[in-house]
């Protein structure tokens, strides 16, 4: 509990964001566990009691593409599925849910149901606060899972020891996006290596734009930070940092964290971000992409919607996506991997009854399904961390691009954000990157304030 207080603390100090229904369906196998006699019973369970689910999620009106309504639609489906059961949606932004996740665990009072970053499930799970998935995802009475998900997605939420953190949702999937139609007015070749990229920075400098922009003041690193490494060390020595027996080693040059910081500073020291990047949000940092004074942006699936937003309709068809240059410098970088998979998902609360935990499970079922996703993938909220068909007619090519980038994805990594401590993450993207942007930082000393978070977190958990 004393890791869920001290998760607490930092949670209350981020300021980053992260950043259709089974209607008319009814599934057999809930049917065999769950059966309901409402001429008999007048709509209740088989323990004639009524039933509360408390369901919080981040999909408030507004925030993503169609995902309040759907959701909104299969509650509605549920609770007429199940009479006796009614569902009290808590939807929040992401941040704000974040905080209350952890106020509430450390409380003893979760959600039933709750959309999850993977790193904060790490430590609810580590207190069996959350149920183990691998219990319903590896369970034959429950084939959907295997049947809409792929091993890579699955793998993303799996630990060493098999123990499945979260049930699959939402695809991630990292893009260096860039202006198409800018590219070729001026005859730049797309960046495949870093060396590729570091000699256009120049040239797009030299046009009067700016080559590549992020939301500094919104600290949005993590997604850099996790390419960086991945590039410079491969994925083992990076879960090793983040995970395993090199949490408290970031300072280890043979590790590559340094390096990965060192590629940093060379960026930034070649003028690739504008001046004033860490006063600007991701809004106008989305402006300045949209309105064409910046050639690059990297980050996520879920931009080509505020692309459009910033841009118009007509702009989106001249964005495309590049995976994060390969270094061919660096000996142990992995130039396949690509960052997000299923780095959120849906948990399901160990607090309660069996057959309140079979009904928020089929619950979560839903929530995973294509017949839930794939409508709000189609209107490009995000990517639907499934396999399913979808009109592609109905969406962008950029979206194309970003849906089979995850789908075709041999393995993935987190952003810094849901896989490394969130003592660590704060300490790269508040501290670390913007000191090396300011020139308040060199390479080491940048290292060292990762450094000492590490250890810090490492000591808390002895406590």
């Amino acid at each position: 509990m004393k890791k869920l207080m001290a998760l607490f603390i930092i949670a209350c100090l981020l300021i980053t964001s992260f950043v259709a229904c089974n209607e008319g369906q009814t599934d057999e196998n809930n049917q065999n566990i769950l059966q309901t006699d409402n001429s008999e019973s007048g709509g209740q369970n088989s323990v004639n009691e009524e039933i509360e689910i408390r369901l919080a999620t981040p999909w408030t009106p507004g925030a993503i593409e169609g995902a309040s309504d759907q959701i909104a639609a299969l509650i509605e489906q549920f609770e007429e599925d199940y009479p006796y059961v009614t569902i009290v949606h808590d939807s929040l932004s992401t941040n704000d849910l974040r905080t209350k996740l952890t106020v509430e665990m450390a409380s003893g009072n979760p959600p039933d149901v709750s959309w999850c970053p993977t790193n904060y499930a790490r430590e609810f799970i580590k207190d069996d606060l959350i149920i183990d998935w691998s219990d319903v995802i590896n369970d034959p009475t429950h084939p959907e899972f295997k049947e809409w998900f792929s091993e890579a997605t699955i793998a993303s939420l799996t630990e060493k020891d098999g123990t499945i953190l979260l049930a699959p949702q939402e695809g991630s999937i990292d893009a260096l996006y860039y202006n198409k139609e800018m590219f070729e007015k001026y005859g730049w070749d797309t960046p495949e290596t870093w060396a590729e990229l570091m000699s256009l920075i120049p040239q797009i400098k030299e046009a009067g734009i700016v080559p590549i922009v992020t939301g500094g003041k919104d600290s949005r690193f993590a997604w850099f930070a996790s390419a960086l490494l991945v590039r410079s060390t491969g994925i083992d020595n990076f879960k090793s940092l983040c995970l395993g027996d090199d949490m408290t080693n970031w300072n280890d040059d043979e590790l590559g964290f340094t390096d990965a910081v060192a590629k940093f500073k060379e960026l930034v020291d070649a003028g690739a971000y504008p001046n004033g990047v860490l006063g600007m949000s991701a809004t106008e940092a989305d402006q300045m992409f949209g309105t064409e004074q910046a050639a690059m942006y990297y980050e996520g699936a879920w931009k080509p919607n505020n692309f459009i937003s910033a841009g118009g309709e007509g702009f989106i068809e001249k964005v495309g996506r590049l995976d994060f240059p390969e270094m061919t410098d660096s000996m142990n970088g992995d130039a396949d991997t690509r960052v997000g998979g299923a780095i959120v998902g849906f948990f399901v609360s160990t607090k309660m009854e069996d057959t309140k935990k079979e009904l928020c499970i089929e619950l979560v079922k839903r929530i995973s399904s294509p017949d839930f996703n794939i409508p709000i993938m189609e209107k490009g909220g995000f990517v639907y961390a499934g396999n399913a068909d979808y009109n592609e007619s109905e969406i962008s090519d950029v979206m194309i691009d970003l849906i089979e980038a995850y789908r075709s994805a041999k393995s993935f990594i987190p952003s810094m954000d849901c896989i490394a401590p969130p003592a660590v993450d704060l300490a790269i993207k508040n501290s670390a990157f913007p000191g090396i942007i300011t020139g308040e930082y060199d390479v080491g000393q940048a290292v060292a304030e990762v450094q000492k978070a590490a250890e810090d977190y490492a000591a808390s958990l002895s406590e």
